[in-house]
């Protein structure tokens, strides 16, 4: 397994490597203020994570909020399916509609 980060690939775009999981949720959300302080825009590629649960759904979601409160936005791409399996069962897909970009592999 590699190790977990959020990288910055261009000016508004970040790619996440590793694990979106309970375990690493706190630590890529302390990465995450930094590097999205102040942008007007995010998009997360999440084409590179490895592993996922609900704290990885819960971290998506609290991105979001950061962001509107200083009317920013996020864009999620390459979303694991065990995310929206999990938005589906907790009944909040709705929550991350227009914040998902169409996978161009599918």
């Amino acid at each position: 397994m590699s190790e977990t980060k959020l990288e910055r690939v261009g000016a508004f775009h970040f790619q996440l490597h590793g694990e979106m999981t309970f375990t690493h949720a706190r630590s890529l959300l302390l990465q995450s203020e930094s590097l999205f302080a102040n942008l007007p825009d995010v998009e997360i590629d999440l084409m590179r994570v490895e592993k996922a649960d609900s704290a990885g759904l819960a971290l998506m979601l609290e991105w979001l909020a950061r962001a509107a409160e200083r009317d920013a936005r996020v864009i999620f791409t390459e979303v694991p399916e065990i995310i929206h399996s999990v938005a589906r069962l907790c009944q909040i897909e709705s929550l991350l509609t227009g914040h998902i970009a169409q996978s161009s592999s599918g």
